[in-house]
């Protein structure tokens, strides 16, 4: 099967370089290369075009979304190929990403299928990140995609058979068009999305509390978003139950979680031993993670874990008030700082 692979990247000098060539490395032809320059200043186009890869250039930033529909409408992308890759500027693939990830295209009934992100480690947090990133794939990204109902296809881990990928809209009335774009996968019918966990990406995560906090309120919000454009929260498809189960799940486990200074306060001891068994569960899946992974940092950081659970749970709140609540209409994109 022919596929190509389209890379959106704005002011993305320091990592648009070492993704082009993890691509080229996996396999790709140059020409099957497409980045899409949405308006950078810092050369990125340039860097991206002295790999000998296609680059097309918009003169204003238009965001992600329309910038991967005028690549594929100005390259006539969806007729001219079978399989159509997406890929995050701050991401690299490993050598067997694009082979696994086509290999599932037999299946006639296949839309998409979602690889696997691992955090390029740098510092603590994003020692953190990569306990995030093995809890979400190692517990719920098997089960989804045996069931049908994965929720996200990650930007940075998605393709698209090119039919699927021609009725997909890109909308700007979310802020995170990969969700967007999985649900209407299943809102569409338009096949199966499968999990391949041997299709690995490594991203590049926030180093700072700051950048941090900007990207998990990007991604929360829109996750709420979604869920109010498509109705799922009224919804009873099996996808609707899932992201019910899921986003119920977050909103009730942090309202436990920050009020635990008030639990402290009526039953100590009580409240007490839920905090060490949360304490110690975390480290025991910090172990976990950090031999599955190789990610020693995991477990060495791991002490350091229970105040970004703060922080994660916060955010996450705030967004569902900001979103669902006051019915606020959000669509600030947060671009995080590369190093």
């Amino acid at each position: 099967m022919k596929f190509c692979v389209i890379v959106a990247a704005k002011d993305e000098k320091l990592g648009i370089g070492k993704t082009v060539r993890s691509i080229l490395a996996a396999g790709v032809n140059q020409a099957d290369v497409y980045v899409m320059d949405d308006g950078s200043s810092d050369g990125t186009g340039a860097i991206a075009g002295s790999y000998g890869v296609n680059v097309l250039r918009n003169e204003k930033n238009i965001g992600k979304a329309k910038s991967i529909l005028r690549a594929t409408e100005n390259w006539s992308l969806t007729d001219n190929y079978d399989i159509v890759c997406l890929m995050d500027a701050d991401t690299e693939v490993n050598l067997d990403y694009f082979r696994v990830c086509v290999a599932e295209y037999r299946n006639p009934e296949v839309a998409a299928v979602c690889g696997r992100a691992l955090s390029v480690p740098h510092n603590w947090l994003t020692a953190y990140r990569s306990l995030a990133y093995w809890i979400s794939h190692a517990i719920y990204k098997g089960g989804q995609s045996n069931m049908g109902v994965v929720t996200v296809v990650p930007g940075c881990a998605a393709s698209f058979r090119a039919d699927v990928f021609a009725q997909l809209e890109w909308n700007s009335d979310t802020i995170v068009e990969d969700m967007d774009c999985t649900i209407q996968v299943h809102r569409k019918k338009l096949g199966k999305i499968i999990y391949q966990p041997d299709a690995l990406v490594f991203t590049q995560d926030p180093n700072n509390l700051r950048g941090y906090v900007k990207q998990m309120y990007r991604w929360d919000v829109g996750a709420w978003q979604v869920g109010k454009k498509y109705g799922m929260l009224s919804g009873l498809n099996r996808i609707d139950l899932e992201y019910k189960l899921l986003m119920g799940e977050g909103v009730l486990f942090a309202t436990i979680i920050l009020l635990t200074p008030l639990w402290l306060i009526i039953d100590p001891i009580w409240a007490g031993r839920i905090v060490v068994g949360e304490f110690a569960f975390q480290v025991l899946l910090a172990t976990i993670c950090a031999m599955c992974d190789r990610r020693v940092d995991v477990l060495t950081s791991c002490l350091v874990f229970p105040l970004v659970r703060l922080i994660d749970c916060s955010v996450f709140l705030a967004a569902f008030w900001g979103v669902i609540v006051r019915q606020r209409r959000i669509h600030t994109w947060f671009a995080v700082k590369r190093y």
